[in-house]
């Protein structure tokens, strides 16, 4: 089995600095950690005196749905796909 590269990055997630290990590009790793900062900052924004972990799990909570709401759509265009042969 071949090994594959470890990469570790380090990112600015909610004003703090972490250091993040993961197989895939320095490019990708940043922009995943770009998307969470900017969705932290957006909720923070909106409502300024939520703690910085409460922001983060209303984070993951709105990225949790969106990818069972993108799960369930790739399902039913399967499923259409499926359907049309």
């Amino acid at each position: 089995m071949a090994s594959r590269e470890i990469k570790t990055v380090t990112v600015r997630i909610g004003g703090a600095e972490h250091r993040i290990r993961g197989e895939a590009s320095r490019e990708y790793m940043e922009h995943l950690a770009q998307q969470v900062d900017r969705q932290i900052q957006a909720i923070q924004r909106q409502t300024p005196n939520l703690t910085k972990t409460r922001a983060a799990i209303l984070v993951c909570l709105n990225m949790a749905d969106e990818l069972e709401r993108l799960k369930k759509e790739y399902q039913e265009l399967v499923q259409l796909m499926e359907e049309a042969r």
